[in-house]
């Protein structure tokens, strides 16, 4: 990471949007050398969670064992494209089920 930039980011952001957390980027790559890789979980863990970490200042890598969840691995782009319907379940909520547990895992 340039670090430079990163400073000046940081600056303007906190000039621009003060008070605000600074938002969280990713980006893809195949070297994982840069952050700690995700171990696989021991039982369902929601990605979201996970980024607490990353909201503290903390970087990590994700790689698809690191993701057990439909909807985490089809966000992450470790899986193909969600089930029919998925955006409404996210916005209110579908009766009877939760599509993302039908994506392949």
């Amino acid at each position: 990471m340039d670090m430079t930039l990163k400073a000046k980011f940081i600056r303007d952001w906190k000039k621009y949007f003060n008070g605000a957390e600074l938002p969280i980027a990713f980006y893809y790559t195949g070297d994982g050398s840069r952050a700690g890789v995700l171990p696989p979980p021991a039982g369902h863990q929601c990605i979201i969670g996970v980024l607490a970490r990353v909201r503290r200042g903390g970087s990590l890598c994700f790689e698809a064992a690191s993701v057990n969840r439909g909807g985490g691995k089809g966000f992450t782009g470790f899986a193909p494209e969600p089930s029919p319907g998925f955006e409404y379940f996210l916005s209110c909520g579908i009766q009877g089920g939760r599509p993302h547990d039908k994506w392949p895992i």
